[in-house]
C-alpha cells in the first residue's frame, strides 16, 4: 500500500526590509499529503518558532524528498498530538516500513485510530531509522527473524486449461417422439 503523505522539504525566509536586507533562510522537513498542504504546514512551523508571516516571507522552494534506497527499515517518529481530553502529549512510535514517509503515515493512521487525533493536531518532531536491536514494540520485532515465512492458507490448484474454457461444445440429445 502506498503512503498517503508525501516527504517535503520546504525551504523559505522572512522577505527582505531595508531593516533586515539580508533575512535567515530556513528549511523544514514537512510531511503532508500535496506540496500546498506542505507550504501550510511550513508557514505554520516559521510562526510558531520564528514570527515570520506569509504575508512578510517567501517560500524559495518545496519539493519532494525521496528515500535514497527502499529497503524494510524500523523507524522512530517522535511526535507531539493535541486532545481535548489530555492536551498536548509527546510520544515516540515505532514502526516498519520502506520509506520515511510510509511510516509517518502509519503514524498518522495509528494516532487516529488509538487516540482520535486530527491530521491537524498532530505534529512530527522527527524520524529517524532504528536498528534491530533497538526496537522495543513486539509487533515491530516479529519481522527481525531470518527464516521468516508467509505460508499460503487456502491455496487452490488450478483446473485444468480445457476445463477453464468460458463456451465449451456440447452434444445434444434429441429426444425422439
Amino acid at each position: 500500500m502506498r503512503p498517503h503523505l508525501k516527504h517535503y522539504q520546504v525551504v523559505g525566509r522572512a522577505s527582505p526590509t531595508e531593516k533586515n536586507p539580508k533575512p535567515t533562510v530556513y528549511k523544514f522537513e514537512v510531511f503532508a499529503p500535496n506540496f500546498v498542504v506542505a507550504k501550510s504546514k511550513f508557514w505554520k512551523l516559521m510562526r510558531d518558532k520564528y514570527k515570520v508571516k506569509p504575508t512578510t516571507g517567501d517560500v524559495l522552494s518545496c519539493k519532494v524528498v525521496k528515500d535514497k534506497k527502499i529497503a524494510a527499515r524500523n523507524y522512530s517518529v517522535d511526535l507531539v498530538y493535541y486532545s481535548q481530553k489530555c492536551g498536548y502529549t509527546q510520544m515516540t512510535k515505532e514502526f516498519r516500513d520502506v520509506s520515511k514517509s510510509g511510516a509517518v503515515s502509519q503514524a498518522y493512521n495509528d494516532l487516529a485510530s488509538r487516540h482520535r487525533a486530527r491530521y491537524t493536531n498532530v505534529e512530527v518532531l522527527g524520524v529517524k531509522s532504528i536498528q534491530d536491536g533497538d526496537c522495543k514494540r513486539a509487533f515491530v520485532k516479529q519481522f527481525h527473524e531470518n527464516k521468516m515465512r508467509f505460508p499460503l492458507f487456502g491455496k487452490q490448484q488450478k483446473s485444468k486449461r480445457e476445463d477453464r474454457a468460458i463456451f465449451v461444445a456440447k452434444k445434444t440429445r434429441r429426444v425422439r417422439n
